[in-house]
């Protein structure tokens, strides 16, 4: 087994809570209820801001124009910061133990304003030195230029950096770029990987 050099984790859903439907639930409508000619223009939306094609301004100019000017800027800014929930408490221990022997480093498709939210909410994001933020990088995952992006900033052989996602298609592109991927869907499932693995 090759020695790993590298832990990298994703942040939602694995470091920190999501709940996507809190930005419609704030706004006062249901996301499945909402027409698509306002849930896709806000999808695209949130993809330019994601990879960094659009500032945070021109993020909530186009956001309040899809929305037809109903809501006043910190209630848009409110919601959709309200996708960001709590820190996983449950993982904390696990992200300590880690870094005592392994660098470490988070990989994120993200906004700027999400991130500063999560690093308001979560001690753990504060651990980590090194971030690999889709608005800086200006890219998403599962495009494969972000994990090469990630191996090459690293200055490792591939096969020695871990990658912990939630979302499959994220672990396939990494296990594509020569990483080694684990799915994570709970803290107990991914204690018992990284035992089984030696890394705990």
């Amino acid at each position: 087994m090759t020695t790993l050099s590298d832990i990298v984790f994703d942040l939602g859903r694995v470091l920190i809570d999501l709940d996507f439907d809190a930005f419609p639930r704030l706004l006062g409508f249901e996301r499945s209820h909402a027409s698509p000619s306002v849930k896709l223009p806000i999808m695209r939306l949130a993809i330019q801001y994601e990879t960094g094609k659009i500032t945070t301004e021109q993020f909530f100019n186009s956001l309040d124009e899809i929305l037809h000017h109903k809501f006043r800027r910190e209630e848009l800014l409110n919601a959709w910061n309200a996708i960001i929930g709590e820190e996983n408490s449950a993982i904390a221990p696990i992200v300590d133990a880690v870094q005592l022997r392994y660098r470490t480093a988070i990989l994120s498709n993200t906004s700027p304003t999400h991130f500063q939210k999560a690093l308001d909410n979560s001690p753990i994001l504060r651990k980590f030195s090194k971030r690999y933020l889709s608005y800086e990088l200006g890219a998403m995952k599962p495009d494969l230029a972000v994990f090469r992006h990630v191996i090459e900033t690293l200055n490792v052989d591939p096969s020695t950096i871990l990658f912990i996602d939630d979302i499959s298609e994220n672990i396939i592109a990494a296990q594509q770029c020569g990483m080694v991927g684990i799915l994570f869907t709970d803290h107990f499932r991914l204690r018992g990987e990284l035992e089984s693995r030696r890394i705990l």
